[in-house]
């Protein structure tokens, strides 16, 4: 009886959570709807002579920061105010609570499509894991995630993504 209790109580558990983890309808037409939205923004056409044209790497020397707009995509930041998004290949859960890029399969000195990395704060880069800070433990960081390609953006679409990030 005890056996047959176990099976009960974990088959209802399991039941629990994997419901508990599903989206709703609702909520998964309003995320294809953003991303309907995003696409379309980023569908506008610019000069490439005066934007440059989607690229599969970015060097590192064409960009100087980046932050997260979202789980799902970077932005770049270039010199003399060019940018780039980075439209990740799957969503990325720990991208919006970090500050630093691990590159852990990278092309050279740049970043490219298919790269992997993972997302990770500054106290955890290891010079900062010296005594007294160091309490035994590896350098941790989080979800391994992969890059897409970079698309050139302007000022105006990034408005823009960040109005319907903000909306959602």
């Amino acid at each position: 009886m005890r056996a047959f209790n176990k099976i009960l109580y974990l088959a209802s558990a399991a039941a629990f959570l994997s419901a508990s983890c599903a989206t709703s309808p609702d909520v998964e037409s309003r995320r294809q709807a953003m991303e309907a939205d995003i696409a379309e923004i980023l569908s506008a056409p610019l000069d490439p002579a005066e934007f440059g044209e989607t690229k599969r790497c970015l060097s590192e020397n064409e960009y100087r920061n980046f932050r997260a707009l979202d789980d799902r995509r970077i932005l770049f930041e270039g010199r003399r105010g060019k940018q780039w998004i980075n439209t990740l290949r799957a969503r990325c859960p720990d991208l919006r609570h970090g500050q630093v890029l691990i590159v852990r399969q990278f092309s050279g000195l740049r970043m490219c499509d298919t790269d992997r990395f993972e997302v990770a704060d500054w106290f955890d880069w290891p010079w900062y894991r010296r005594w007294p800070w160091n309490w035994g433990g590896s350098w941790t960081a989080g979800a391994t995630c992969s890059l897409g390609k970079f698309q050139p953006v302007t000022d105006a679409q990034v408005a823009e993504i960040e109005a319907v990030l903000k909306a959602r």
